[in-house]
């Protein structure tokens, strides 16, 4: 049985629901399917769910293939996701080497999905970063920053997302 300390995740089993935390390996007759928190990183309620003896791991939003990170940034309403945390949970993932990864958009992949997003993520901070410690003003820092990105993935889609990504990691940057 996994953690309990706050019932906020719910697994249906055998007709009853199980309430987890951070964590609950769920026996499916002998094969384990383990359900991991991820903590605040594309969201609140990032879950990355892993089958251990079939090295396959479901990502969910925390990785799109072939597209740029959807950043659910809309302050002052939605701001649950976070930049920096978001790439110490794909170096965590990527620590996990699994054979398969599913991610929430795009096509079924390997570990080099994971590695992607996690140097798309920091290649984005660093990029962004640097902009902001020259005092260069937000709108300037998003469109250098989003031609430098699609410059560097010409065939991602999802372009609008890099706008909200500055404006996540604008509003972490140590200041």
């Amino acid at each position: 049985m996994g953690r309990r300390r706050q019932p906020d995740r719910a697994v249906p089993q055998n007709g009853l629901d199980v309430v987890y935390d951070d964590a609950y390996d769920l026996d499916l007759g002998g094969r384990v399917v383990r359900l991991r928190a991820a903590g605040r990183a594309h969201s609140r309620g990032d879950q990355v769910i892993t089958v251990p003896d079939a090295g396959v791991m479901f990502t969910g939003d925390l990785v799109e293939a072939g597209q740029f990170a959807i950043f659910p940034w809309f302050p002052p309403y939605d701001t649950d996701v976070s930049g920096t945390r978001w790439i110490s949970v794909m170096r965590r993932l990527a620590d996990a080497s699994p054979r398969v990864v599913v991610p929430g958009h795009g096509d079924v992949g390997g570990p080099q999905l994971l590695a992607d997003v996690r140097d798309y993520l920091e290649l984005l901070r660093d990029e962004t970063w640097a902009r902001r410690d020259s005092a260069v003003g937000e709108q300037a820092i998003v469109e250098e920053v989003r031609s430098l990105m699609i410059e560097r993935h010409p065939e991602w889609a999802g372009r609008e997302w890099i706008e909200k990504g500055v404006g996540c990691l604008c509003a972490e940057h140590p200041a």
